[in-house]
């Protein structure tokens, strides 16, 4: 490793030599993006303390609670993927006095070996390398034979991600994909394969709400449909290439079997998105626990009056077809309209606005005193998540909030 300093440059400029040396037995040829991204540091200010994650999560669902893997993954940012030259030699730039680790990537930008690391660089550094796991005692070549491809040309700048530079939201980058392509078979009362997509947010802290996932997290990672590394379990152990990651996720895997290959037409954009989530070892919120809060989040899903509240108007009009507690579900709030609320928008008969989905409509009309009940708790529901909002709604704030509409 060889390097040079000049802090009037705000940047690094990282080189290196076959970015596949000691990543064997992945060959140059394979690897066509390198990945740099960030793991975010966890915080501290004089006015909010020490700001926390949170592990070992239990999370209610409607056939029981379930258990989430250990979740004290770091929140991460993707600061971009470069493309690699053909004989693995790569050069780009790097932000200065920033965490960061490397990812190899294939050229459909899927996961091929991960840096389980993290390394850092100063203001004008220019550093060189052999490869990912060079000894001490290897440099990188400097006779004008051994020039690599990429080391010809200028550094590269990172291609960000779709979301751009901000840390990865599920909520807010990730779900929309799902809303798109997957809940109109994987959401409902009976959702395909017992799988549910949709994007309600759940709670498994009734005393914490800001502890809180969406339905469609809680599903997949109680499921297993991603491949997570072991660094979730604090594992250091040392990890083959492919271990984990998109190759390995069934959830990318199914897409290309039938019927979803006839079924589901991702964009390369959508696609992207998933494949970067689940690279990033799936997290779920883009920020730590605010210790210090001004005032308590607000949690629907842990609003123990307005289940019971809702219970008792479903308890009246749809014991005769189900299990009120089945039916009287706070993920099925639309926290950006509260008449789209599934509880609300299917029993209500097709002429009236709804979608008809009970034999004999329930409410055959919106002004029946009942439904006009259970839209009035859910309006006053989704305005206090707004306006109280949970760690997850925050990332929502400024990008979706404009789409609510009345």
């Amino acid at each position: 490793m060889t390097e040079l300093v000049d802090p009037r440059i705000e940047y690094a400029t990282c080189a290196v030599s076959d970015i596949t040396y000691g990543c064997d037995p992945i060959r140059p040829e394979q690897v066509a993006y390198l990945r740099i991204a960030e793991p975010i540091g966890w915080p501290y200010d004089n006015q909010n303390g020490g700001h926390r994650y949170v592990e070992d999560h239990h999370v209610q669902k409607p056939s029981g609670e379930k258990k989430i893997p250990n979740e004290s993954w770091t929140p991460v940012r993707i600061l971009g993927d470069v493309p690699v030259a053909p004989d693995g030699s790569v050069v780009f730039r790097v932000p200065a006095d920033t965490a960061v680790y490397f990812q190899l990537l294939d050229k459909d930008r899927m996961e091929l070996r991960r840096m389980r690391s993290f390394i850092s660089f100063q203001s004008g550094e220019v550093r060189g390398c052999a490869g990912c796991h060079e000894t001490r005692g290897v440099a990188p070549g400097t006779e004008a034979e051994s020039m690599k491809l990429a080391l010809r040309s200028e550094p590269t700048a990172p291609i960000l991600p779709p979301w751009g530079d901000r840390p990865i939201s599920f909520l807010r980058d990730v779900q929309p994909v799902l809303n798109r392509h997957c809940v109109r078979c994987h959401g409902g009362l009976t959702p395909a394969g017992e799988l549910d997509f949709a994007g309600g947010l759940t709670s498994f802290d009734l005393e914490v709400p800001d502890y809180g996932y969406n339905r469609a997290y809680v599903t997949i990672m109680t499921a297993g449909l991603v491949a997570c590394s072991p660094a979730r379990q604090q594992d250091a152990s040392i990890t083959t290439p492919l271990a984990y990651g998109s190759h390995r996720s069934r959830l990318i895997s199914t897409l290309n079997e039938e019927p979803h290959c006839d079924e589901v037409s991702l964009s390369v954009e959508e696609r992207l998105r998933l494949l970067m989530w689940i690279d990033a070892n799936a997290p779920y919120h883009d920020r730590f626990v605010n210790k210090r809060a001004k005032q308590p989040a607000y949690d629907p899903a842990a609003d123990h009056e307005l289940y019971q509240s809702l219970l008792a108007i479903h308890t009246r009009r749809c014991a005769s077809c189900h299990k009120p507690d089945e039916v009287t579900r706070p993920d099925w709030i639309d926290i950006y309209r509260a008449d789209r609320s599934l509880f609300l928008v299917a029993p209500l008969a097709r002429k009236a606005g709804g979608h008809g989905r009970c034999g004999s409509a329930v409410y055959t009309s919106k002004k029946d005193p009942d439904y006009g009940a259970a839209l009035g708790l859910v309006h006053t529901a989704v305005e206090k998540t707004w306006s109280r909002p949970r760690r997850d709604i925050q990332s929502l704030e400024h990008v979706d909030r404009l789409a609510r509409r009345p």
